[in-house]
């Protein structure tokens, strides 16, 4: 069986990348309080008033901004400041001279179609009332798998009169908008890691929902029902945003076309109706330009034939207003052969457009809710050296293995719900974003295996063929979005997740959540298994060059290890083996038993023989004859030797001994090997000592810098 061979799909996006991330572990109330009674207001430390909080990178787009920034308070911009005016509305947020479009449409989706997501991202206690106000605001966004609550002070970006950034242009005393902005921007570092992303990822970012885009730019492939399960998943909640993306030559951020839509721009889609014509049933959507203005200028438009002709109870029925405020319709046919890529959110699994498509085929009722789902979630990362195996594709079939691992047991049918014989599974992978100083994202997607057997094991270039059925889904081809989502309809049994990135070596970390409609059992897969001792092997020489190299004292130390070391193994292997002074330093105190500081002759065989035993292990892994391995083949080797290793011990050992091109030597491993076999046996004896069983051993302080010093 070979690794699946990954389909790489080019970056293409409505902008740039969202940047670095900084968390703060303020609190708000002790705050608050501290504040009123000093009658101050807040200044944040962690995201100061500076450009160093807008542009860290330095490289400030001169086309973005009109001169000099001033940051100002609302009270130095108003006379009577609101953080909200009544209810939220889509056109309180427009686009300032930030490229973060995504954002304004997301969060102009978020405003008027979930108030209570909207009051959770946005406590509604707080405001410049006086008896509350402090220049201090909180926000709550989903951030990998929990909501985190970020504060920042009220100091904006202006031109010295006017907000540069997010605003209301039609109240611009209500400041919610652009304070959102500022606290999300916090939470990527700064303003410049909201200069580019996609709308999916700020709408679960404010929500804890699940992405999924349709990608429409093969117009031939658009599913015919797509309409009708666009209109199905907006009753049920689930955020729609849609993108045009900007030719891969562009230089421009965005780039106007002649019928007024943009290029490299997201828009929200707020709205989807279908009316009667003379002609039949019209199927429209309703979207808008995140900046407030620029609208389409096709059939449908504010100013069309089709829209000047429309009985006026139809136009009733849309709502329409014939202003420039970014707002427009336009018919399913049009948006289809202008746009990409739809970007959506769901708050529940049961809005997938696959989840209503298969409903609907299946001829069962449509039901806009069903029974909660089960929801596992898991973080890990793909490191180099270690789990950073890539999709499979040659010449790295091998390293593919080498990728985490998960495991889901599905073991009752849908059809006891009601549904069906299969059991639904929804896997959403999600890569946590990098810092703003490392350029672009990896690429990813994952795949699932059926078992033959329940042997909870990883999967290897030599298990797969003998233990897993051939690959059984994917997620699709590796793309740059945060995250890929994936839904199947599976037959009962274990299935194997494995994700990865398109190419090997890359690192990130990831989140990954597993959607079940009942509780199921779930894992990583990886080796737990207790060491065994390696097996000995023949000595020859040892006492007489021993002898030759000790001290008078007839005990060695480390410079006399290094020499006692070095010819032995001459004689023994025609080859010597050179061991650094470090090396022979941290030999000596693992195999000290006495803690002398010196070894005696008989642990001088110790050594030896174990030694030989892992270079024996070690040779059959250097094909070359180098003295170096690939550090990808670490878990392997460390089982041979009766020492499965965990991944965080994986990644530990390779961070401290792997090269820069992902290779340790046989000095280094056998070092490695030697502080295992130590580390154990203390464990173990601490466990003894205080009747302490299974993974738990009690050190006093003491007795811990005691012995990770002398190691």
């Amino acid at each position: 069986m070979y690794p699946p061979h990954g389909t790489l799909i080019s970056r293409r996006t409505s902008g740039g990348l969202p940047g670095a991330k900084m968390k703060t572990a303020q609190d708000f109330d002790s705050l608050q309080e501290e504040l009123l009674k000093a009658r101050a207001l807040f200044a944040d430390p962690h995201f100061p008033p500076h450009m160093q909080s807008i542009y860290p990178s330095g490289r400030m787009k001169s086309d973005r901004f009109p001169g000099a920034i001033v940051w100002k308070r609302p009270t130095d911009l108003c006379k009577n400041p609101k953080f909200i005016y009544g209810e939220a509305r889509r056109h309180d947020l427009d686009q300032g001279y930030l490229g973060n479009c995504w954002f304004i449409a997301a969060s102009a989706l978020l405003a008027t179609e979930h108030n209570k997501l909207f009051q959770r991202v946005l406590p509604m206690d707080q405001g410049f009332e006086e008896g509350r106000y402090t220049g201090m605001f909180r926000f709550n966004f989903w951030w990998y798998g929990k909501w985190i609550e970020i504060i920042v002070d009220d100091y904006l970006p202006t031109d010295g009169h006017s907000l540069i950034f997010c605003s209301n242009k039609e109240r611009p005393n209500e400041f919610w908008p652009s304070l959102l902005e500022k606290a999300y921007a916090k939470l990527h570092g700064s303003y410049e890691g909201l200069d580019g992303g996609q709308i999916q990822d700020a709408l679960v970012d404010m929500s804890g929902g699940i992405s999924e885009v349709v990608n429409i730019t093969e117009k031939q492939e658009v599913p015919p029902d797509l309409y009708n399960l666009l209109s199905k998943s907006h009753s049920m909640k689930s955020m729609i945003g849609a993108c045009i993306y900007r030719p891969n030559n562009a230089r421009q951020a965005e780039i106007l076309k002649n019928n007024g839509l943009y290029m490299g721009h997201a828009y929200s889609v707020t709205g989807i109706h279908q009316i009667p014509t003379g002609r039949g049933v019209v199927n429209l959507l309703r979207l808008r330009n995140p900046w407030g203005r620029g609208e389409w200028k096709g059939p449908w438009s504010d100013n069309s034939p089709e829209m000047n002709y429309l009985a006026p109870e139809l136009r009733d029925q849309l709502r329409f207003t014939r202003k420039e405020d970014g707002e427009f319709w336009m018919s399913y046919e049009d948006f289809v052969f202008e746009f990409d890529a739809l970007q959506l959110c769901h708050l529940q699994p049961d809005s997938f457009l696959s989840e209503i498509a298969d409903d609907e085929h299946d001829g069962r009722a449509y039901e806009p809710q069903k029974q909660m789902w089960n929801v596992t979630v898991y973080h890990d990362a793909w490191i180099r050296g270690v789990t950073a195996g890539g999709c499979g594709n040659a010449p790295h079939e091998r390293l593919y293995w080498k990728n985490p691992q998960f495991f889901v047991t599905l073991d009752i049918p849908d059809s006891v719900l009601g549904k069906g014989d299969d059991c639904t599974l929804i896997v959403s992978l999600m890569e946590k974003e990098k810092s703003a100083q490392v350029s672009g994202k990896v690429a990813v997607g994952f795949d699932v295996y059926k078992l033959k057997n329940n042997y909870r094991k990883p999967l290897s270039d030599s298990r797969a063929p003998r233990d897993a059925l051939l690959l059984t889904r994917r997620s699709g081809q590796y793309v740059y979005y945060r995250e890929v989502t994936k839904r199947f309809e599976l037959d009962p049994g274990t299935y194997v997740i494995i994700p990865s990135t398109f190419h090997p070596h890359e690192e990130a970390e990831f989140l990954i959540r597993i959607f079940t409609e009942r509780r199921v059992d779930s894992g990583v897969l990886d080796d737990h298994v207790e060491p065994k001792t390696p097996v000995a092997t023949p000595k020859d020489l040892i006492e007489e060059i021993f002898l030759k190299r000790a001290g008078s004292d007839k005990r060695m130390d480390a410079a006399e290890l290094r020499a006692f070391l070095e010819e032995l193994s001459g004689a023994e292997m025609k080859k010597p083996i050179i061991f650094s002074m470090e090396s022979c330093r941290s030999l000596v105190t693992l195999m000290d038993e006495d803690r002398s500081g010196y070894l005696s002759l008989d642990e001088a065989k110790r050594a030896w023989k174990e030694i030989r035993a892992y270079r024996e292990v070690f040779k059959q892994f250097d094909a070359d004859g180098s003295g170096r391995i690939d550090t990808y083949e670490l878990a392997t080797v460390f089982s041979k030797l009766g020492f499965p290793m965990t991944k965080p011990v994986l990644t530990s050992i390779v961070r401290r001994y792997g090269s820069r091109d992902n290779l340790i030597t046989l000095t280094d491993f056998i070092t490695v090997i030697c502080k295992l076999t130590t580390l154990y046996a203390v464990f173990h004896q601490q466990q003894r000592k205080n009747g302490q069983s299974e993974d738990t051993a009690e050190f006093s302080l003491m007795e811990f810098l005691k012995t990770t010093i002398y190691m």
